[in-house]
């Protein structure tokens, strides 16, 4: 009786268990490794700034992007653009600021 009673629970859980993992972004990025998920390392260490600039470049992308308007050169650019931003927030995490 007791198993049949743990046994959708234990079903039910398991499925939780491969959301642990960094989401990507849904369209993809041209930034390698840059996820829609929490920033998992330690606030303020180096690994931890790389991850915020990572996902400040891939969030501004995708806010300037326009996949069916823009083309190769507009896309380029804001790429360039995106990239410029992810090096300033590396810039201020390494220097305390956020």
């Amino acid at each position: 009786m007791r198993l049949m009673f743990l046994a959708p629970c234990i079903l039910s859980l398991a499925g939780f268990a491969a959301c642990t993992g960094p989401a990507p972004y849904p369209n993809g990025s041209p930034f390698q490794g840059g996820t829609i998920s929490p920033n998992r390392y330690t606030p303020g260490s180096p690994r931890f700034c790389r991850e915020y600039a990572r996902q400040t470049a891939a969030n501004s992308y995708e806010n300037r992007v326009d996949r069916g308007e823009d083309g190769f050169g507009a896309r380029v650019l804001k790429q360039q653009f995106s990239a410029r931003a992810g090096d300033r927030a590396y810039r201020r995490c390494m220097a305390g600021r956020r």
